[in-house]
Parts: structure tokens; sequence; C-alpha cells
């Protein structure tokens, strides 16, 4: 192992300790009220916040899109909730790249 280079517990606790701050940021911070209108700084928060929500919303009913909004909420909720879905991607490409390679 090279001076740079994690041992793999150390990458499985880092990503699944990000798992959990993720969760539980969607969980308290991110809970969608369909009585208020929803503007585009709401929008940015529930589309940065999708992935926890989607899978959260597995458990109980939670909305991954306020129904009540504006049309800037809907332009930032689409361009935050890609660059949610890429990262996740990414990072998920990544990790099993590293536990490949360490192999």
């Amino acid at each position: 192992m090279e001076a740079n280079e994690l041992p793999k517990g150390c990458l499985i606790t880092s990503s699944l300790f990000g798992t959990a701050v993720g969760l539980s940021v969607s969980y308290f911070l991110c809970h969608i009220d369909p009585a208020i209108e929803a503007g585009w700084l709401r929008g940015l928060w529930h589309g940065s916040n999708l992935i926890g929500n989607c899978i959260l919303s597995i458990f109980d009913d939670r909305l991954l899109q306020a129904p009540l909004h504006t049309a800037a909420y809907t332009v930032f909720w689409w361009i935050f909730a890609i660059c949610a879905v890429i990262s996740t991607i990414w990072t998920i490409l990544n990790l099993y790249g590293m536990f490949k390679m360490n192999r």
C-alpha cells in the first residue's frame, strides 16, 4: 500500500458516514410542505437533496417535489437534481473502481 492510499475499511466507513449524514439532512431539514408555495431557493435545496428524499420516500409518504411552486423552483430543482444524480453516480463508480483496484 502506497502512502497516499486509504485502506478499504476507511473507504467503507467514510462512505457509510457520508450516507448517514446525507439521509439525516434530508430527514430533518428537507421536509417538503405541500401547503407552502416554494420559490427558487427551496428548488435548489429540494433538488440537491433528491437522492436522500428518494431513499426516505420508500419508508414514509415523503414528497420529491413541492406541488405548489414557481417556475424558478422547477428550473433550480431540475438543475440541482441532475447534479445530485450525477455526483451520486460518480461517487459510486469511484468507490467501485477503488475497491476493484485494491483487490
